[in-house]
């Protein structure tokens, strides 16, 4: 079943990435990924961001190839609390996904990308545009990288 599942997300990524519009984002479709986080025992990789007040965890699991799920979680000083699932790809040391989170009872979605540097991911941040109501990156090949949350990699509880 879970291979299926997965067959299912590969198809539908290859099919996606076949659009030629310039503006579309690269990511897996979260209907078929988002919910298969809880299949996965342990995580493959653990990071974890803690300053003063603020503290971020990131778990990834590795689903074979360019693939990941994850779970991401944020709980910055001064902003609400907001955790849920990851879903996306890796290209080479740069980690694109689509992040669906609760926050204050309200279901959203938006892009996330780190760049990994040594045993840290730094967080990338730069213009972005609302569709469907998910927010994504204009350009990710122009986003600062490492101007605020940096994740240290850790070792998975």
């Amino acid at each position: 079943m879970k291979k299926s599942l997965l067959f299912i997300a590969a198809t539908s990524m290859f099919l996606a990435s076949c659009e030629s519009d310039s503006k579309k984002q690269s990511t897996l479709d979260s209907s078929i990924m988002s919910d298969h986080v809880s299949e996965y025992s342990k995580p493959d990789e653990c990071y974890i961001y803690n300053k003063d007040k603020d503290l971020a965890t990131l778990r990834i699991y590795s689903t074979g190839g360019d693939k990941i799920l994850g779970q991401l979680t944020y709980s910055l000083d001064g902003k609400d609390k907001n955790s849920g699932p990851i879903y996306g790809i890796v290209r080479g040391d740069t980690i694109i996904v689509d992040y669906k989170f609760q926050s204050e009872g309200v279901y959203s979605r938006r892009q996330v990308v780190w760049v990994k540097q040594g045993d840290s991911l730094l967080e990338g941040y730069g213009d972005v545009y609302q569709i469907n109501g998910d927010v994504k990156f204009k350009n990710i090949s122009k986003l600062t990288f490492g101007k605020s949350i940096i994740f240290e990699h850790t070792n998975c509880k």
